[in-house]
């Protein structure tokens, strides 16, 4: 009699008739931000972590006398039935009954106690091959068994090859080690001369499913901000394929935290709880609770940034630091406005603050701004130009119907090429505008973190000796700590002359050496600036970040200086 076997039903039958063999593949990319604590550093590294999974004994004899002599018919139609007696489905439904749904046994066996027992002939083998190349200094590689966001003990050493690579040989592991790898559970992680506990670390995960997050948590990000010395660092494992989230949150000063969540909501605004952490046996580790699945439509809205951690204490019920999960598509900036960053300042009560996400992959740019005292503002921007600079309009926000104290960018925003470079480096800003100042009443430049904005006066009685003078000006500088390049933008009032204005060393009271001399705008001599792309020596930054450095304007009246003004 002439059979029929589905396509599943060949695969189980060749299983049967001998060795299986499964290769799964990891990519891992490492990076110092994966570390905990984290780590600053520009080094990175990849690897390949294979793990080969083998059951049967190879050989074909697997049936242990079974004579199968099968006669297939592999036409489209086939049945999606394994059965070889005609009598349709009778074992396939007894083994149903015992294991379930995919061979998982049934809930009988598990509250029983009886799990299945595993295939004495299948074996687990691992190797892994690390590139380290753009690592300096490496004392030694290893596999660590550990989920994202915690440390772990070795399980193996990577063997230095001499070629800027690094490999484990094929090595035979227990299954138990192998389900702990396929959960996400182990780690790369390589030492340095600079870095003896890690410089850059790995979550050995599939990257087609598996998204890594690392974020960090501050008062800052709080809705409003709040002033706090806490902070923390947020490790994410989010799984698309089965909504599964691991999250861990290890914060600084912030001991005494009663609670810790994930909440709904994107920069900038606040929202409900979807997930309450647990504290660990450190005060300072909160994590999701084992087993932790959300739903398809949430975990798709965590991963584009609609969700942040929120750590609250009894001295900020609400929240004292906070964390955007964002992946490394994101930049995250917060910023401040406020009247004296206008040009020219303005005397204002009115503040606010600004938080903004730029996502690389899709060029989308989610601005919001909280204002406080301007209630009664007619418009709000995004504008081009350093601080100290006014610039066109980019981008309109929109008001909140509801609440006329924000404003937010118009839904699906994009920003590209040279326009997010120049607002990235620090050269856009918002500006809100009322009745009272239709120019702006306030107005905040959006810096990452990497820049320190100074504003601030020059006067005659700065000089040393001080110089009587109606003469005035206003100074604006940012410092890129990662670039180390300076920013300076000098507005003067009453000194139309001016023949010459610098960058000088020298603290409050001294009198210094030039470092950089400004340039005078060719069409407007009341302007200076630095040149472009002033860079800094490591030394002259340091001192200038304490006070260090002072801005002089030398007119033909007073050739030493007229109006000088602290960079403070």
């Amino acid at each position: 009699m002439r059979k029929r076997l589905s396509l599943v039903g060949m695969l189980a039958l060749f299983s049967l008739l001998g060795c299986q063999e499964e290769e799964l593949t990891f990519d891992v990319s490492l990076s110092g931000n994966q570390e905990v604590p984290p780590v600053i550093t520009e080094s990175q590294a990849t690897a390949t972590v294979t793990l080969l999974i083998s059951s049967g004994n190879g050989n074909g004899d697997k049936d242990d006398g079974l004579d199968l002599d099968l006669d297939l018919d592999l036409d489209l139609d086939l049945d999606l039935d394994f059965d070889l007696d005609g009598d349709k489905n009778k074992e396939d439904d007894t083994n149903d009954e015992q294991y379930g749904d995919n061979n998982e046994y049934s809930d009988k066996d598990k509250d029983e106690g009886n799990p299945p027992e595993p295939d004495p002939e299948q074996t687990f083998t691992l190797s892994a091959e690390l590139d380290i190349s753009m690592v300096e200094d490496v004392q030694a590689a290893h596999i660590h068994q550990g989920g994202i966001g915690e440390n772990g003990p070795v399980a193996f050493e990577f063997v230095d090859n001499g070629d800027g690579t690094m490999s484990v040989e094929a090595t035979e592991i227990t299954q138990e080690q192998s389900d702990e790898l396929l959960a996400g559970q182990w780690y790369i992680n390589v030492h340095t001369l600079d870095n003896p506990s890690g410089e850059v670390r790995g979550q050995i995960v599939d990257n087609n499913t598996v998204v890594i997050v690392t974020f960090s948590l501050d008062g800052s990000q709080e809705v409003p901000p709040v002033d706090s010395d806490a902070s923390g660092t947020g490790y994410a494992a989010v799984n698309t394929e089965t909504n599964a989230v691991e999250l861990t949150v290890v914060t600084e000063n912030a001991d005494d935290a009663t609670a810790a969540h994930i909440h709904e909501g994107f920069v900038g605004e606040n929202g409900d709880v979807v997930v309450a952490l647990v504290q660990g046996d450190s005060p300072s580790v909160w994590t999701t609770p084992d087993e932790t699945v959300l739903d398809e439509t949430i975990v798709l809205q965590l991963i584009s940034g609609g969700h942040y951690v929120n750590v609250h204490t009894p001295a900020n019920p609400s929240g004292e630091i906070r964390g955007q999960i964002l992946s490394s598509d994101f930049t995250l900036i917060t910023f401040s406005l406020d009247g004296e960053q206008e040009v020219p300042p303005v005397d204002s009560q009115a503040s606010g603050t600004g938080y903004l996400t730029y996502n690389s992959s899709s060029e989308e740019v989610d601005l919001r701004v909280i204002t406080t005292g301007a209630d009664d503002a007619v418009a709000a921007h995004l504008h081009e130009g350093f601080a100290g600079q006014n610039g066109d309009v980019v981008v309109a926000l929109e008001q909140d119907p509801e609440d006329p104290a924000k404003w937010t960018s118009p839904d699906g925003t994009t920003l590209g090429g040279d326009i997010i470079e120049l607002l990235l480096s620090g050269g856009h800003y918002v500006n809100v505008h009322t009745p009272t100042n239709p120019p702006g009443e306030i107005r905040g430049q959006i810096l990452t973190s990497d820049f320190t904005l100074f504003i601030f006066p020059l006067d005659g009685s700065q000089e040393v000796p001080p110089v009587e003078t109606e003469a005035f000006g206003n100074g604006y500088a940012t410092f890129n700590a990662e670039t180390n390049i300076l920013q300076v933008n000098i507005i003067t009032s009453g000194i139309d002359d001016a023949v010459a204005a610098h960058v000088h060393e020298g603290a409050t009271g001294e009198n210094g050496d030039v470092v950089v001399g400004l340039e005078q705008d060719g069409d407007d001599v009341t302007v200076w600036s630095t040149p472009e792309d002033t860079e800094l020596d490591d030394e002259t930054a340091e001192k200038l970040l304490n006070g260090g450095h002072y801005i002089n304007v030398h007119t033909p009246a007073n050739p030493p200086g007229e109006i000088r003004g602290q960079i403070e």
